[in-house]
């Protein structure tokens, strides 16, 4: 009891964990996303980790204190963070299904950036020239990191292969849009209502594209992020079952501990920390398919993460 009064007396810290703790959460979901992403369309991924989220998230509902928390404050704010967070995964999605997991991980971390600076802009939280600065060179991070696949492949190449980096800083971006919208207008809406919402609508587009394309026919292999996107629905094996099942768990508890962390904080110190994931899809990458940095990738990384710290530390000394 007396932890928990602690964390409930300090929003920051309990923030700050809940962001660390949901970065873990969705980690093992990208490793399932990337291993199975060979086999079934990004549309029946989101489709059925949007369903059998349902369970967990009715559990969290429970805890609480019943379902009157799905009771709706601001219904658009509701529609709009849906449709952010379904364009924002299924973009991210598309991203690890064709590069480096850390690659893909490192380039959505832009999104913390674009936090910063929407915050200034429609949260109206201050920022200095010392601050802007290290936010370029966070940007410059990104392009630092983006900068060897670019010259390698050139423009023609690299749109024929796929379009992977762009995807995952597109996500970053939507991701980002979503954090704002929902410090400016879920202060007053229950956890439970934002983690049922945005799968629900998963749930909803994931159907819509079911109905569309899963039939295959516009099929490709010219391109990843197409192939991912258009490949013919395919009944899962008890495995992939279960990997399927497991990915619905972790929609929930790692949505939940977000949008939790951006509801009680300050945007502009939660975000910084999720670059906490970063390190972790390094770690997974070269666990499960051997993959190393480059040399340029780590100096992209941490111009990133150095640019998030000064900006965290300039808003406590503000604080």
């Amino acid at each position: 009891m007396l932890k928990l009064k602690f964390l409930t007396q300090n929003p920051s810290l309990t923030g700050i964990i809940l962001i660390i703790s949901g970065g873990f959460i969705f980690s093992i979901q990208d490793v399932i996303i990337k291993y199975i992403s060979g086999s079934y369309p990004v549309h029946e991924i989101v489709f059925l980790r949007s369903l059998f989220a349902i369970l967990p998230i009715y559990a969290i509902v429970r805890m609480e204190g019943g379902l009157h928390l799905l009771r709706m404050h601001n219904m658009k704010y509701h529609i709009l963070r849906g449709l952010l967070m379904f364009f924002s995964y299924t973009a991210y999605y598309l991203a690890i299904a064709a590069v480096p997991l850390s690659l893909a991980v490192t380039l959505f971390f832009c999104c913390p950036l674009f936090i910063t600076v929407l915050s200034v802009i429609f949260l109206k939280e201050k920022m200095d020239t010392k601050g802007w600065a290290a936010l370029f060179s966070g940007f410059m991070g990104v392009l630092v990191i983006m900068g060897p696949d670019l010259a390698l492949t050139g423009r023609a190449g690299l749109f024929t292969n796929h379009y992977g980096p762009f995807l995952a800083v597109l996500s970053g971006f939507f991701y980002a849009v979503n954090a704002v919208c929902t410090r400016k207008f879920g202060i007053h809406e229950s956890g439970s209502s934002l983690v049922f919402y945005p799968i629900l609508t998963y749930l909803l587009f994931g159907g819509l594209l079911w109905m569309a394309i899963g039939d295959g026919r516009f099929a490709t292999d010219e391109n990843r992020n197409l192939a991912f996107l258009l490949r013919s629905w395919t009944v899962p094996g008890n495995r992939d079952l279960f990997l399927l099942l497991v990915l619905g768990f972790v929609a929930a508890g790692g949505t939940y501990c977000l949008s939790q962390a951006y509801r009680i904080t300050n945007a502009s110190v939660a975000a910084p920390f999720e670059y906490f994931a970063i390190p972790i899809s390094v770690i997974w990458g070269y666990l499960f398919w051997e993959e190393v940095p480059k040399g340029t990738q780590i100096i992209g990384i941490l111009m990133i993460v150095a640019g998030g710290i000064y900006v965290l530390n300039r808003k406590r000394n503000q604080g």
